[in-house]
């Protein structure tokens, strides 16, 4: 369940203060954060699970997303870098940092209504990115373990 907002969220398309709407989903509604001008929906974490109810969508959003950044929003929530990921057709921004997402009008009554089957069968491009993205946090950890070792191995030495 994400923490209690403090901050303004505004629109990433047309920066309109966003308004909190009650949406039904499984369990408990959302809260969702719609733009009133464009319609447009943000989702915290999570809550397009329990908005469609797709454990495939989900994990697509939340474990599979990349680390390229081809979307030109920023996130309403965080103001990370958003990434468009292609989920069953339909072009969704996902917060790099937070993994939120922004929906365009109707879009989330798109994913309402994806197939899990189509969501789990990715195309090669974006197995390729998948792998591109798994090699390079590989390389950021092996060098973060050199640099604690190099630097640790300093603050021993009197």
């Amino acid at each position: 369940m994400p923490a209690p907002r403090t901050l303004r969220r505004d629109c990433p398309r047309d920066h309109t203060p966003l308004v909190e709407e009650r949406r039904p989903a499984l369990g408990p509604d959302v809260k969702v954060d719609a733009c009133p001008k464009c319609q447009g929906v943000f989702l915290d974490k999570g809550e397009i699970l329990r908005l469609t109810g797709n454990r495939a969508l989900n994990h697509f959003l939340t474990k599979q997303v990349g680390i390229d950044s081809d979307s030109q929003l920023v996130c309403p929530a965080d103001g990370g870098i958003m990434d468009l990921e292609d989920a069953a057709g339909i072009k969704v921004d996902v917060c790099l940092s937070c993994f939120g997402l922004w929906l365009d009008q109707g879009e989330l009554e798109q994913l309402q209504d994806a197939d899990p089957k189509v969501i789990r069968d990715l195309t090669p491009e974006k197995r390729a990115e998948l792998f591109d993205a798994a090699h390079a946090k590989q390389r950021e950890r092996e060098r973060n373990s050199a640099l604690r070792g190099l630097f640790g191995g300093l603050g021993r030495q009197r």
